[in-house]
């Protein structure tokens, strides 16, 4: 079988980034949504509420493919898209797409809050795999050149 021939490596910074992404994925749907909306009223949080849950199924699903793609290099790229989604995640409640001017509303103290402190902790986790992974590049280019004197 193919699947047995291939080389799975689960580093520790893989779980954590898929912890990391569910945990944001609930704390955005469930523990810190953005303010209801009333009636014919939609507050302008709203579809910023929306974009941020769109991005969490995102980094689930990224993050979820760390388990399953065997290549360092892909989950590197992975790594360095996934952290510029997360700066645009914490770009989009208040900068790109408004929240309530009410600082006391839900999306000020909550949303955002939260969305910024995991987004933080996402990209230092990403940061830290694609660290990882270039330090098993350059480990292995140096044995690729002393194989190639010893020859």
């Amino acid at each position: 079988m193919i699947i047995n021939k291939l080389k799975f490596k689960i580093a520790v910074t893989d779980i954590l980034l898929f912890v990391c992404s569910v945990i944001y994925f609930f704390g955005i749907r469930y523990w810190f949504p953005v303010c209801r909306s009333s009636g014919d009223m939609i507050m302008s949080c709203h579809w910023a509420g929306k974009m941020l849950e769109a991005l969490s199924v995102l980094f689930i699903v990224v993050s979820a493919a760390h388990f399953i793609i065997p290549d360092e290099k892909i989950k590197a790229g992975m790594d360095i898209s996934s952290a510029g989604i997360a700066v645009l995640s914490l770009m989009i409640p208040g900068n790109i797409i408004s929240l309530c001017k009410n600082s006391e509303m839900m999306c000020r103290n909550g949303t955002s809050v939260w969305t910024t402190v995991f987004m933080a902790v996402f990209i230092i986790f990403a940061a830290a795999d694609v660290f990882i992974y270039l330090q098993s590049f350059s480990s292995e280019k140096h044995k690729r050149k002393g194989a190639v004197k010893d020859i």
